[in-house]
């Protein structure tokens, strides 16, 4: 008997799973919080030179400026430079700022602006651009915090894969938890630009448990016909608005991992409790602490999980390195299209409120092609269509911007719905002994591919259509490789690498494989 037989007799979906999906889908609400705060965090209003000892009573602000300040090509006044020496204007005087200098050289000096910039309030009252002057020459540390990030993010998927495999899920979530509100906090009363990539890159860290960590334990006590709509029903939560960490002590550690730890007592206790919540009677002798014993042994680790486990065997390191390439292709093209909200002819509050709203029929679809089309081809599906809609976006004109702003919805929406995607379909993919440190392992090369997206918008200054075209192709990469990926509808969640070997090579397993597992006797 297998842990699928334990979870139907004691109720594979019930007010048990209801309640565990609840829990543990709230606090996702605070991931948009964090992961999208670039957005208004790092703005950047406008902006130009300070430039002191303007009269008071100067009527004509604009031919001030236009003496002080030099055009660029597109004909606006510059944001990064000033003259030299004040150029006399037609039919104007300025006085003895006037330098015969300035008017005597056919191309006058422009100088950095060495006293500061004054900035455009009227949107955002104050960002990190402006607290910390973070334009002009040093724009790139403004897109660099976005980067720091998702680097913490990176290495806390990583860390987080691998404890949640060797401690249990539940221990390192409540940590994730804590951690988040300490650090989100720290981060938010910085001083400095430097203590504030700190405490964002630690927070990113903390976050990964959120990310990585969630899925699978709801998955893990959910049958296979419910798996898909508590997977995408939690993913909702990520537009939701509020967050309820007082309930996650209700949260449960997962059954089948404490079975391949050998914690049978607690497995069970969780199992009768899963079962009185659901209403189902057990059977004593079919269901009692020994029977589930027998279950335990059977499912036993006998060494720790490593990361190299997912290369060891051939359809596992198929699985993996296709889960990397998908993954990077899914985070790359998201914050790619979710941190550029300029150009659409809507201000940032807008903008962003349509993002969001886009989230929850792009949640439907994935919820319907799931379903029906199956995991891979919904995977496939929706990042040829984030590639199709950056692809578009290069044939509009920029005086095209209601079109511009439809094509950019509708990426939204289908990388949207690639993400809540890859977070179902990958963890039905790995094995229990293996799935936090397989979820762990694609969320460090995602989190990679989210940070050098802020940066492949620097690219605009090579070619004005590379970033967008660099974020397409990354997410047609992604959907061809998508296809390589072995189908998991209405398969049982896999509990060891010879599930996961077995489809593939079951007379050569025992030869190829490093069992991470062995009956006891």
């Amino acid at each position: 008997m297998g842990f699928e037989e334990l979870l139907e007799q004691v109720g594979g979906f019930g007010p048990f799973q209801l309640r565990n999906v609840a829990l543990l889908a709230l606090p996702r609400v605070l991931l948009p919080l964090h992961f999208l705060l670039p957005i208004f965090l790092a703005a950047v209003p406008a902006h130009r030179c300070a430039l002191p000892g303007a009269p008071a009573n100067f009527s004509h602000q604009d031919v001030w400026l236009e003496a002080h300040l030099p055009r660029e090509p597109d004909g606006t006044l510059s944001s990064c430079l000033r003259f030299a020496y004040p150029q006399a204007l037609p039919n104007t005087t300025l006085g003895e700022e006037r330098q015969s200098r300035g008017e005597l050289e056919d191309e006058p000096a422009t100088v950095p602006c060495s006293q500061g910039w004054e900035y455009d309030h009227s949107e955002f009252s104050s960002t990190i651009a402006t607290e910390w002057d973070l334009v002009c020459e040093q724009k790139g540390l403004n897109r660099a915090a976005s980067t720091f990030f998702f680097a913490g993010v990176l290495v806390g998927a990583v860390a987080f894969g691998y404890l949640s495999d060797r401690f249990g899920r539940r221990r390192l979530l409540l940590v994730a938890y804590v951690s988040t509100l300490v650090l989100g906090l720290a981060s938010a009363a910085s001083v400095s630009y430097v203590m504030f990539a700190i405490t964002r890159t630690l927070t990113g860290s903390a976050l990964a448990g959120f990310t990585i960590i969630v899925m699978p334990l709801e998955l893990e006590w959910l049958d296979v016909e419910h798996r898909t709509v508590a997977g995408v029903l939690s993913s909702t939560f990520w537009t939701g608005g509020v967050m309820l960490l007082a309930l996650v002590g209700w949260v449960p550690e997962s059954a089948r991992w404490l079975l391949t730890q050998g914690h049978v007592k607690e497995a069970h206790r969780y199992l009768l409790h899963c079962a009185r919540l659901n209403g189902r009677p057990v059977c004593e002798d079919s269901f009692s602490q020994e029977a589930v014993s027998k279950v335990a042994a059977g499912e036993r680790v006998v060494r720790r999980p490593s990361y190299l486990d997912l290369f060891r065997t051939p359809r596992l390191r198929h699985i993996s390195l296709c889960c990397v390439v998908v993954w990077f292709g899914v985070n790359f093209s998201y914050y790619g299209l979710s941190l550029d909200v300029s150009g659409l002819g809507l201000n940032v509050y807008q903008t962003q409120l349509l993002f969001g709203a886009v989230e929850l029929p792009s949640k439907l679809l994935v919820y319907l092609s799931v379903r029906y089309a199956g995991r891979r081809l919904t995977q496939a599906g929706t990042l040829l269509g984030t590639a199709l809609a950056f692809g578009t976006r290069l044939l509009v004109s920029s005086d095209m911007k209601s079109w511009s702003t439809v094509l950019a919805v509708m990426g939204k929406a289908f990388s949207e719905a690639a993400f809540t995607t890859a977070y179902l379909f990958t963890s039905e993919l790995y094995p229990t002994v293996l799935r936090q440190t397989g979820m762990g392992l694609t969320a460090l090369v995602g989190r990679l591919g989210g940070s050098l997206a802020p940066l492949a918008a620097l690219l605009d200054g090579v070619w004005l259509s590379l970033p967008k075209l660099t974020y397409g192709g990354i997410a047609l990469l992604a959907a061809g490789t998508a296809l390589l990926l072995p189908e998991t509808r209405q398969a049982q969640l896999p509990e060891t690498i010879q599930d996961v070997e077995r489809k593939s090579a079951p007379t050569s397993l025992q030869e190829e494989e490093m069992p991470m597992k062995q009956v006891q006797n």
